[in-house]
């Protein structure tokens, strides 16, 4: 029997490459499957990869050769790249960059409530609204919505919910609430609601 003699191994180089990312286009806040494979020619590789559109990153295993990214934003395109962190037999690599958009969501606005009704000429009412990210999107949309009587408007946050109109001229007014939209949600318009608006 000879002497021992070391001799050392390293961990096989990989490659990662993502091979679908659908649907694309997209939109904020919907799930992407995005399916990725690991191959190297000193054998099966496992462990975890990871997919990041620079924001936003999901995993799955070597084997599962997905993972489900939700953007939370716009991206006209973004990169997605995906990045296996190796084990013990197989070194770490990463993917080109792939390109997906991602466009805004849209939303649907409602009115939900206003009360007093009726209310008087100068009165102050408050409207609530609610605004709403339509499926397959998802997400909490910013910024304004505007409620009118046909003359005159308020307007308050969507987070805030409610604004306080007050009619001038007596009648029965149609609301209409008015989302303006942001960087990642489309804006949109409520169905008209009916308010009366007694004499002062």
């Amino acid at each position: 029997t000879s002497a021992g003699v070391s001799h050392t191994v390293g961990a096989a180089s990989t490659t990662t490459a993502i091979t679908a990312d659908t649907p694309d286009p997209s939109v904020v806040g919907q799930g992407i499957p995005v399916t990725f494979t690991v191959t190297s020619s000193g054998g099966t590789p496992t462990g975890t990869v990871t997919v990041s559109d620079g924001t936003v990153t999901c995993s799955g295993t070597v084997a599962a050769g997905t993972g489900t990214l939700t953007p939370t934003s716009v991206g006209t395109p973004k990169t997605l790249t995906a990045t296996y962190a190796g084990d013990a037999n197989f070194a770490g690599s990463t993917s080109s960059g792939v390109t997906h958009t991602v466009n805004p969501a849209s939303t649907t606005t409602t009115i939900t409530a206003h009360t007093p009704d009726p209310s008087a000429v100068g009165q102050a009412y408050t409207v609530s609204y609610s605004v709403a990210v339509s499926a397959p999107g998802s997400g909490t949309p910013s910024g304004t919505v505007t409620v009118s009587d046909g003359t005159v408007t308020c307007s308050g946050t969507v987070a805030a919910g409610s604004c306080a109109l007050t009619s001038t001229t007596a009648g029965t007014k149609t609301l209409v609430a008015t989302y303006a939209g942001d960087g990642n949600f489309t804006g949109s318009t409520s169905a008209g609601v009916a308010h009366t608006v007694g004499a002062a």
